[in-house]
């Protein structure tokens, strides 16, 4: 017997090796090509990390100088406004509970907070059954 084989033997005898042959046997129903075949569409199915620069919208025409002084003014009102704001609630912190963004989280939270209020009651008139 020689130390040396063959590299054709060595294939042949990898091609009938019971775990490939039954690797093939368990893949013989599968309908679909492998993996391996299956050539990637990669240009369709991924995302743009990026807009297309040509899609994005143009750039208007320069502004007139009463619109500028228009929207400048209107951001001035709206900063000094919101300064005034967070002054008077800095002043006096009970007003959080009267400010717009408190009354829309409470609308939002409504069905939660009923549901909150009956869970207490219940648990407080089940401890008292129990006493």
């Amino acid at each position: 017997m020689l130390w040396y084989q063959n590299d054709e033997d060595d294939e042949e005898d990898l091609m009938y090796s019971p775990a490939l042959m039954a690797r093939r046997a368990s893949e013989s129903w599968i309908d679909t090509p492998p993996v391996e075949n299956v050539i990637p569409q990669t240009s369709l199915s991924r995302k743009k990390s990026l807009p297309d620069f040509q899609e994005l919208p143009r750039a208007t025409g320069p502004m007139s100088r009463e619109e500028v002084s228009a929207l400048g003014s209107a951001r001035r009102e709206e900063v000094r406004r919101q300064a005034d704001e967070k002054e008077k609630l800095r002043a006096n912190p009970l007003l959080y509970l009267v400010s717009p963004q408190v009354k829309d989280w409470f609308s939002r939270q409504q069905l939660v907070i009923v549901i909150l209020f009956v869970n207490i009651s219940l648990a407080i008139m089940f401890f008292k059954m129990l006493t």
